[in-house]
């Protein structure tokens, strides 16, 4: 029988989470997105920690929380991934290793101690090219111990692109048919923030986080600055990642604004017969929670909890 977890997620704006079993059991499901007074997380860094606590200890009693289990999704503004290369006479279960003894010599971090993770993306004759995650140990500690003086405890951590590739690729757990696509960007769009990934398969290789005045935007020069930015991404992915060989060949967008409707995105980002496939992701369309309204705000908390990572996170 699988286990009840909390997943939460936190924006500098935002605290969003659902009560569910772990894994594909879409009942019982308790969730909802609160509003943070401003100035209580700040590019991911907790600074009223006195004030988010209380929050979330009203918020878990008027929902009747019970899960003691927690799965953080990490703030988007504290993690990071960067392409490394590793010298092939390492042994792939040596990688760990390598990396942590090229800290501050070849590899350059801002912070002392981190959390790491990393995965093989590409091997040629000479070196592995690793996708290394990591982000401090110093402010994860603050949310885990912010759940700790609450009684529960953080059992898994996860990231937004992969919790949003999980959702995504719903279906692939029913159907092994499914089959990860290349070259696909992801758009998560919030109204105060909006984040660009990658993939290669299952594999993150980009990220951008921005939050730049987004939330005194209106919905049209809010629309018009995702759009330069994905076009510009879309050239960097294309002519200096990869020399005019590769490009982005599907956009997907996952709309948890409430500045415009999934409709406003698909009528401004869809043309008939471009070259890049556009799709603006709708919950309902994922089988087994078609009659499950989950809020938008909630669509990472929900992500979180469908499978465990493997090896990342």
């Amino acid at each position: 029988m699988a286990k009840v977890s909390i997943n939460c997620f936190f924006t500098d704006s935002e605290f969003s989470f659902i009560e569910k079993p772990d894994g594909y059991n879409m009942k019982k499901l308790k969730y909802s997105s609160i509003k943070l007074p401003p100035g209580t997380i700040e590019n991911g860094i907790i600074y009223k920690e006195e004030k988010l606590l209380k929050i979330i200890k009203d918020t878990f009693k008027l929902f009747k929380i019970k899960s003691r289990r927690v799965n953080l999704i990490i703030h988007e503004e504290l993690f990071t991934f960067r392409t490394i290369e590793v010298p092939i006479i390492y042994k792939p279960s040596e990688i760990g290793e390598y990396i942590k003894s090229q800290i501050g010599k070849t590899i350059l971090i801002p912070f002392e101690d981190m959390k790491m993770d990393y995965v093989i993306h590409n091997k040629s004759e000479d070196h592995y090219e690793v996708i290394m995650f990591y982000a401090p140990k110093h402010e994860l500690k603050s949310y885990m111990d912010m759940f700790y003086e609450m009684n529960m405890q953080v059992v898994r951590t996860d990231i937004p692109p992969l919790s949003l590739h999980r959702l995504y690729y719903y279906r692939k757990y029913e159907d092994s048919d499914v089959k990860f696509e290349t070259d696909i960007m992801f758009v998560a769009i919030f109204d105060e923030t909006y984040s660009i990934y990658i993939f290669d398969e299952e594999i993150p290789i980009f990220s951008l986080v921005q939050n730049l005045n987004i939330a005194e935007m209106d919905s049209e020069k809010y629309i018009g600055v995702l759009d330069q930015e994905i076009a510009k991404i879309s050239n960097y992915y294309k002519f200096n990642i990869h020399s005019g060989d590769k490009s982005i060949e599907k956009l997907v967008l996952f709309n948890m604004s409430n500045k415009f409707t999934n409709e406003d995105l698909h009528k401004y980002f869809y043309e008939e017969g471009s070259l890049v496939e556009t799709e603006v992701f709708n919950m309902k369309t994922i089988s087994k929670i078609v009659d499950t309204l989950i809020d938008r705000e909630c669509y990472i908390p929900l992500a979180a909890s469908l499978v465990q990572p493997k090896g990342l996170w």
